[in-house]
């Protein structure tokens, strides 16, 4: 079923790009990359609280079969792109040879700022749930009070800050991913042991396999595939890897081996997590509206009878795991600014474009860019966490926006039309591709529904106003600057793409 043909499937360089950075990754380091932002076992448990009120255990149990389908659907499209185009603009530089020539130009910058955009977003988003951890396990230890904003921030700041600084030298980066790909397994392993060692009660196989919980006030289909955005967290940010492919050899295999192998392996761990989840609960509504305000330490709270020690340990390790998963963020994001900068796409784009000399040999102010902006994001969250959630609750969705643009514009022009990597998939991506575009079309409608029926302000979702706010920031920046300053990536490598022509 697979396209076997391998020539330069070693060189990056045969899509015109111009490899600056040294390849000291591998396929385990990269995987490592992808497995540390899905982390889906350890996100089933974070999002719990968006999960179980909002068909409980169905969607825990059954939804998740159908975000794997749809995850290994979507991963299998960018694995033939990637396959076919290794860069590490990933989406961006397939929106430029994707796309009709007379909008190339614009899609490449508009898709490319979009998706820079959703990494800044999942990396803010991340930061959030680890500071509001660190609060909640304070609280609970100390009479159960609630920390002001403020320190919430400074937690934020202080977290971006030091995995900016993990991030700065190429050379310890794959070690760093390694061991971060170990933290999060073992965090994941923990707590699944954990959960079903001390659990006072178990919860019988018709609560967890049949049952189905709403409190949204939402009919049960809505708040059903509504609830399917928490199981869907953990498999976002699947393009992360594809970003990395001028940093390994072999990337036309290697990069598809990693999306694949990201899902897989997510999907496999995950499943008996949600049931050991849904097996130790022990108050469904109390873990849905938690008194502490974090819903997976509600849960171990329950698991552990009240005491505090077992479920701030088991919190601990989920900490752990999400420091590994703005550590894989930054590299992501900061790759995907450095492949728009290097095109005059960025602002200070004389700065972001230039690789660090040794020993540093990372696109160190790409990656200070990035920071700021997240460091940005951060100080939204403490004028206004409303504001601050309807801009990192959209990453799902730009992700799908950007991915399915790429779709769409390469069934316009043919499956055929491009040359074939190692990866493809014939008949069966074609199937993978049209799954991607009307999945995507379901998150825009149905991730955008409020939670719960009776929305008050707090309970609105505004991801909707926020992805127009984003398109139309991307627009402007485009017509302002970009239209006469960005190269995209098709000229400024100047090179022929074979391609059947669109017009």
């Amino acid at each position: 079923m697979l396209n076997l043909n391998t020539n330069d499937a070693s060189d990056p360089s045969v899509i015109g790009s111009v490899v600056d950075i040294p390849r000291k990754f591998n396929l385990l380091s990269v995987f490592a990359i992808g497995y540390s932002i899905c982390t889906a076992p350890s996100a089933l448990i974070l999002s719990l609280g968006v999960i179980i009120g909002s068909g409980g255990q169905t969607t825990l149990i059954w939804g998740q079969v159908a975000i794997y389908l749809v995850s290994l659907c979507m991963a299998c499209c960018l694995a033939e792109l990637s396959s076919a185009y290794p860069s590490a603009g990933g989406q961006y530089y397939w929106a430029a040879v994707l796309a009709p020539k007379s909008w190339s130009k614009a899609s490449a910058f508009v898709i490319g700022h979009l998706s820079w955009a959703s990494a800044v977003c999942a990396c803010a988003s991340m930061l959030v749930s680890l500071a509001e951890m660190v609060s909640a396990m304070y609280g609970i230890r100390h009479g159960y009070i609630e920390l002001p904003a403020w320190v919430n921030f400074v937690i934020y700041q202080a977290i971006n800050l030091i995995m900016f600084v993990f991030n700065c030298r190429e050379d310890i980066l794959p070690a760093l991913s390694r061991f971060w790909l170990a933290v999060s397994l073992a965090a994941s392993f923990i707590c699944f042991v954990s959960m079903l060692a001390r659990a006072p009660v178990k919860q019988p196989a018709t609560f967890i396999f049949i049952d189905f919980t709403n409190l949204t006030g939402w009919p049960d289909s809505i708040s059903f595939l509504t609830g399917l955005l928490g199981v869907n967290w953990g498999f976002s940010c699947l393009d992360a890897v594809t970003h990395m492919a001028e940093e390994i050899p072999n990337p036309r295999e290697n990069i598809p081996k990693a999306l694949i192998g990201t899902v897989i392996i997510n999907a496999v761990l995950s499943w008996p997590m949600a049931i050991a989840v849904l097996c130790c609960i022990q108050n469904i509504k109390d873990v849905s509206n938690s008194s502490i305000g974090l819903s997976s330490l509600s849960l171990f709270m329950q698991i552990f009878e009240g005491r505090t020690a077992g479920p701030i340990m088991l919190q601990c390790m989920l900490f752990l795991g999400g420091l590994g998963a703005v550590f894989s963020i930054q590299t992501w994001q900061s790759r995907l600014a450095w492949s728009i900068a290097r095109d005059n796409g960025l602002i200070f784009a004389q700065y972001t474009k230039r690789i660090a000399p040794a020993p540093y040999e990372t696109p160190f102010w790409s990656h200070v860019y990035s920071s700021i902006f997240v460091a940005l994001l951060g100080c939204l969250y403490l004028g206004s966490s409303l504001a601050f959630n309807a801009f990192s609750g959209c990453l799902i969705q730009l992700q799908y926006i950007c991915y399915s643009f790429c779709i769409v514009c390469l069934l316009a022009r043919g499956r055929d039309s491009i040359p074939h990597g190692p990866f493809w998939l014939g008949r069966f991506g074609y199937v993978c591709n049209i799954v991607a575009v009307l999945w995507t079309l379901f998150a825009l409608i149905f991730y955008s529904f409020p939670p719960y029926k009776d929305v008050t302000p707090s309970t609105m979702n505004y991801t909707s106003i926020v992805l127009v706010a984003f398109l139309a920031l991307a627009v402007a920046f485009y017509l302002v600057s970009g239209r006469k300053k960005f190269r995209p990536p098709t000229e400024s490598m100047g090179r022929e793409l074979n391609l059947a022509p669109v017009t």
